[in-house]
Parts: C-alpha cells; structure tokens; sequence
C-alpha cells in the first residue's frame, strides 16, 4: 500500500501550493522518496513540486483520463514511494459543472481512497473555521477530512484556533506563520506562480520552504494519516515502448515552459527529443519537426524580438513545409507581433495575424472539439480534450485555415481552433499525451 494524502482548502488562494511544497521538501530532506500529483490541468504548480521532490510532478484530471485513467497513472507514478502527496485545485468540492463533483479534488480523494488535510488561511478569522471544517466533513461523509493545516496567521491566532480546531474531529498537523518573505518568493502573477523554467532563483525558494514552512509542519503526523488510505488494486498504466528515429525539436526556455512531463517522454518513444532555446539559439538544428510550447512570450517578449536570426531562421523553417506544433503560448509566438503595454514586439510572422494581451482571461477552462479539416496533427473526425487559459486574442490580418471545431471553449474565437498553414498546426488548446499523442502523429507523417 502506498501511502497517500489529499491536500486541498475551502478555495483557493489558501496556501494550498505552499504547504504541499513544504511537505514534498521536508521529506525528501529526510531521504524519503515522495511521488508528487497535482489535480487538473496545470503546467506551473507540477514545476515546483518537482523542484521540491526531485522528481516529476504529475497530473491527475478525471475530466481528461476519466476515473480509470486516474487510479492507473497513479498507481504507475507512486511505485516504490514512501509517501504521494497530491495538491488538489480549487476547493475540495469545486468542480467543473459546479453542480456535479466531476473534476473535484473530492472526487480524486474518493477515487484514491486517500484521506484529506485542509489548508486553512486563517487571516481575519478564528472560531468560524470550526463551521468551515464542519461543513467540508458534512457535506461529503466519503471524503476522509482527517486534518488541518493553518496559513497566514499570527501567534495569537494561531493559539486560539490549535485549541479550537480539534473539537471538529480534526488534526492539528502544521500552523504556518503569516510571512512576508513567503509571500515573496511565491507571489502570483496573471497566470499563477511564476513557472520555475522563468525563474532563477530555485535554491533561494528551497531555502524559504526550509526556513519558513518546513520546521512548522508535522510531518510525522502527516505521515500517519497518510498511512490510513485504503488499498487500491488498480493495474498501472503500461510504459510507452521505445523506437523510432524522429528527431523532435522542442522549444524549451524561459518563455516556453509548459510542457507536461509524458510530453518529453512522448519524443524519446518516437524517437530524439532536441532541446532548442528560442532566446539564445541563432540557427534551428537538424530536426523532423518542431514543437512550440506554452509559456509566457509577452513577458520575454522584447528578448524573443532581439533574437531576429531564430525567428527568421524558424520562419523559414515553416515555410519550407518543416512539421510545426504549437500551444498557446506558442501560438502566439507564431503569430506577426505582441502587443501588449502598448508596446509591440514582432514575433515569428508564420500566421498573419497580431497577438493582443487583455486584462482578463479569454480563454480558461477545458476544451473540447472535433477535426473537421486536414492538419498532420490529427485525422478528420478525431475529437481533442483538452484546456486553455490565455489572456490574449488573435487579430487575423489574413483568412485563417481553422480545422478545430469546438463544442466547448473559446479557441481563436467564434467556435474555432487549430490554425493550419504550410506544415503548422497552431492552436490555444493544450493537449494532454494522455488523452491523445500529438508526437507520434506528427512523427508518422513525416
């Protein structure tokens, strides 16, 4: 049996990243060997706990891989751990309908058989979080919410809540101090943390968690109530066989970081993964195909302009009818210009098209849709799940060749996703490998 445990919050915005980060660093500081999941979609907070595990971080989404899939890639991925720990989304019965529990982390935990500590944020509050904790164990008697950690409070609070609290049937296993040098390292931008490819401070972020999260944990608590998950006997999900000769660029830098770990994995199974960065390199290398992650171009936008040798050289590339891939971010980078701050920033100029960064998402939630037209990503009539989050629009200054038809989402807008010109398939939507393998498609029409 694996032990496991659950952790998630009344909402989010609670310091559900933080704790999980400081129990991931704390154990493995012991030697331990921790297998960290994260629920739902989500490139930035996996960053960080493989940052703090050493390992990679892996997702667990049932929307995506339905319930089956779960249970499969977490046995597979929590093999030989001493302990999983999986940070839920949202809250723990937020869920994609808001009706049903379908992609809640209180579905997964039910799923896993794992029981629940909460993250409680306790600032402005003290006995009212005993209702809190009695509604979360009320409202679903499956899920086991055995215990409790406290963020963002000050001594004084944090007394009275640690002789509150237990009353509730609850654990006390951690009380973290309100900090402003924790809110500093892992302060949220438009999208979220700041991915740690961006970053280039990861050691001085290993030393707040060792200094201002770490000795306020209960880590041998958390470990016994981890060991009260149920057995699971699911099968693990079989390994990708190896083969293949395709030699996979992958654009991989400080603006382009989204890319789930089986990604990576999917290109050394077809073939060669080529690791390309796009502020740096002048010249693209050898490669059967490129791929062009998510990430943050209008962050690095003005160093991705400079570096005009890539974008003329990637251009170029494109034109000659090379296979290019490209989500979001990605997409963006494809496109004439960024404009954003009412500055522009010339781009690759693949599609004809201007980039415009918005206050507010655009795009965010999962996606799905059906191939309508031709593309080398996919055959016609394939259907494609995924999700987006984008805080920007396209502006076509030419007729775009669109092939996605969405059911749900918001793509480059009015139904549509999936730009297709030349050999590029550029679109908003993320694709998990799980749920359907871009790289051995692309691979096999090469």
């Amino acid at each position: 049996m694996i032990p496991r445990i659950v952790i998630s919050a009344p909402r989010g915005m609670s310091g559900k990243t933080i704790v999980t980060l400081g129990i991931l660093y704390g154990l493995a500081r012991r030697g331990l060997r921790v297998a960290p999941f994260k629920v739902g979609p989500d490139y930035i907070d996996p960053s960080y706990h493989s940052l703090a595990a050493g390992v990679a971080g892996r997702n667990l989404d049932v929307v995506l891989m339905g319930e089956d899939g779960v249970k499969r890639r977490f046995v597979k991925y929590a093999a030989g751990a001493d302990l999983a720990v999986v940070e839920g989304v949202l809250g723990l019965y937020d869920s994609v309908d808001g009706v049903s529990e379908l992609g809640s982390t209180a579905q997964v935990a039910k799923l896993l058989k794992a029981p629940v500590v909460v993250v409680l944020n306790g600032e402005r509050v003290n006995r009212t979080l005993r209702a809190v904790v009695r509604g979360l164990k009320a409202f679903d008697p499956g899920v086991d919410v055995a215990g409790v950690i406290l963020t963002n409070v000050t001594p004084r609070q944090a007394e009275k809540l640690v002789k509150a609290l237990p009353e509730e049937g609850v654990e006390i296993l951690g009380v973290v101090q309100k900090s402003k040098r924790v809110a500093e390292a892992f302060a949220y931008r438009h999208m979220g943390l700041v991915p740690t490819g961006e970053r280039v401070d990861a050691g001085g972020l290993l030393e707040v968690l060792e200094s201002y999260v770490v000795p306020h944990l209960d880590l041998d608590g958390i470990l016994s109530i981890a060991k009260r998950a149920g057995e699971l006997d699911e099968e693990p999900d079989p390994d990708t066989p190896a083969g293949g000769n395709c030699r996979v660029g992958i654009i991989m830098d400080r603006a382009f970081t989204f890319y789930y770990p089986e990604l990576l994995e999917a290109a050394a199974s077809v073939g060669k993964p080529v690791f390309i960065n796009s502020l740096r390199d002048q010249a693209l290398p050898p490669v059967d195909l490129v791929v062009v992650g998510g990430g943050f171009p209008e962050v690095l936008a003005e160093e991705l302009e400079r570096n005009k040798p890539f974008r003329k050289a990637l251009l170029s590339y494109v034109e000659s009818g090379g296979r290019l891939y490209a989500e979001c971010g990605g997409l963006m980078y494809m496109t004439s210009s960024i404009i954003i701050d009412r500055s522009e920033y010339e781009m690759v100029g693949a599609i004809d098209a201007v980039t415009v960064m918005l206050d507010r998402p655009v795009g965010k939630g999962y996606v799905w849709g059906q191939v309508v037209g031709d593309t080398p990503v996919a055959p016609r009539g394939t259907r494609l799940v995924g999700h987006e989050f984008h805080y920007s629009k396209i502006i076509f200054r030419e007729k775009p060749n669109l092939v996605i038809k969405l059911e749900r989402g918001v793509g480059v807008g009015g139904g549509w996703d999936g730009v297709v010109k030349y050999n590029m398939h550029a679109q908003y939507l993320h694709i998990h490998p799980y749920t359907y393998n871009v790289l051995a498609a692309l691979c096999r029409s090469t």
